[in-house]
């Protein structure tokens, strides 16, 4: 015979293996919950927040540093004194290179030119810079532009009158009073000066800031960036991009995702009519949840540390409530006359005394309708 808590081991274990289940299960669904919804709610304030707000700063930076050379050259294309003095016949060249002279001063241009359509004058700052011809190479933009139908273009060019820095040009037409083409107008600005631009915008709104092309040609207003390739749609490292943004590009604004390198990146693409170029920002989606995902670890291991805690103090519970509830187990050797047990080390006890020492059942006395029969008749 020998004595057996309440529960074998193997349902304790089974029963601990149950709970120690539910615990990890709930912790986790709780946990990975919390995480995916964080997530979601990080997406959605990049797609619909963060990244069109940023945008929209850029835009209105973009304004005011880079369209302002278009908005000038616009002035410039209808001014009045310069409509006159082509119109009189381009008498006094001084006037004109005081004008472009204090144009280029006040607005702090790298240049300002102008160019007639009737002697084919290039001036500038200084006067006369020279002639254009239909014959020469570096003058091709001056008949593009004359032959255009839109009102100006930007282009990027060397600028032969500062030692032939490359330099981004507003070309604008310029009519008389009758409507008239009767030359070009414009201001430039160094490819340095945009790049620099360019590279406050990701510093200052800590994002990727581009311009693209339809074509996907990534640019600085006209100079192609290395950053991402040559060509984003070509681009073998972000294969998806084409497709993304060509469905977003359905409207004024609009927002998509690609995977670059692994990496789920998202951006807004806006289009800037006066550059007739697209202005990407991008933001990596891996920076943003740098902390969300911290934070799940931390939620993981509290999880873990706690499910021991309840596990140890459950096991320590049961335990405890097995050593209370006993019950006896076995073949118990029993006297047949006198009802006295014999005990693992052959001592012979009363079947009370045999009981009581092992579990905490106690003896009250009684009589059964039997004996009472038999011994009170």
């Amino acid at each position: 015979m020998k004595l057996k808590s309440t529960g074998t081991s193997e349902k304790r274990n089974q029963l601990v293996q149950a709970i120690s289940f539910l615990l990890v299960a709930g912790f986790l669904a709780t946990t990975l919950t919390s995480y995916f919804v964080s997530r979601a709610a990080v997406r959605k304030g990049i797609q619909k927040n963060e990244l069109p707000l940023t945008s929209d700063n850029i835009y209105t930076e973009i304004q005011r540093d880079l369209i302002k050379p278009v908005f000038i050259s616009a002035l410039m294309s209808t001014n009045t004194f310069l409509r006159d003095w082509v119109i009189d016949g381009e008498k006094d060249q001084s006037k004109i290179a005081n004008y472009l002279n204090d144009i280029k001063v006040k607005y702090n241009t790298v240049t300002s030119f102008f160019v007639s359509d009737k002697t084919r004058n290039y001036y500038h700052g200084d006067g006369k810079l020279k002639n254009v011809s239909e014959n020469e190479p570096r003058d091709a933009w001056y008949f593009r532009v004359r032959n255009m139908s839109e009102p100006y273009e930007i282009n990027v060019d060397p600028d032969m009158a500062n030692k032939d820095t490359i330099t981004i040009f507003i070309n604008y037409r310029v009519k008389d009073y009758n409507g008239d083409f009767i030359g070009v107008i414009g201001v430039g600005l160094t490819l340095d000066f945009v790049k620099n631009l360019m590279e406050n915008y990701n510093v200052k709104y800590g994002r990727n800031v581009y311009f693209i092309g339809m074509d996907g040609d990534v640019k600085f207003i006209g100079t192609t960036l290395r950053s991402l390739g040559d060509n984003v749609f070509r681009n073998k490292q972000a294969p998806g991009f084409k497709e993304e943004f060509e469905k977003a590009v359905d409207t004024e604004s609009g927002f998509f995702s690609y995977r670059k390198n692994g990496q789920l990146i998202h951006a807004n693409v806006r289009y800037i009519s006066e550059f007739k170029l697209y202005l990407i920002v991008e933001q990596p989606e891996g920076e943003k949840l740098r902390d969300i995902f911290s934070t799940l670890l931390l939620n993981l291991a509290l999880c873990s540390v706690v499910t021991v805690v309840i596990l140890v103090l459950m096991t320590r519970t049961i335990r405890k409530y097995q050593q209370k509830i006993k019950t006896l187990e076995g073949i118990i050797p029993i006297c047949m006359h006198c009802k006295v047990i014999r005990d693992e080390q052959g001592v012979w006890h009363s079947l009370e005394h045999y009981i009581s020492e092992r579990s905490d059942a106690r003896f009250s006395h009684g009589i059964c309708p039997k004996c009472i029969k038999k011994y009170y008749p």
